[in-house]
């Protein structure tokens, strides 16, 4: 059961900071959403250790680089 923990931690984190850049086209705006939400699981005790909270920071990290790396923020402006 608490793989699947690690598992959501590595993969979700990203997964929202691509989604909310691109819904708001704001790679800024997409990250900090993302870290209000982890940031308010941790204060309602959602995480069972300290791995997933550090798991969950890497998986955003790389959710902002990948935004940034594929300019998907500014896509929707450069088809105009």
């Amino acid at each position: 059961m608490l793989l699947i923990w690690y598992l959501c931690a590595s993969f979700f984190p990203c997964i929202l900071v691509v989604l909310f850049s691109v819904v708001t086209k704001n790679k800024w705006v997409g990250a900090i959403v993302t870290l209000m939400l982890i940031g308010g699981s941790i204060y309602k005790g959602f995480f069972h250790s300290e791995w997933i909270i550090f798991i969950d920071v890497v998986s955003l990290l790389d959710g902002f680089v990948i935004v940034d790396k594929l300019r998907l923020h500014k896509q929707h402006e450069d088809d105009r």
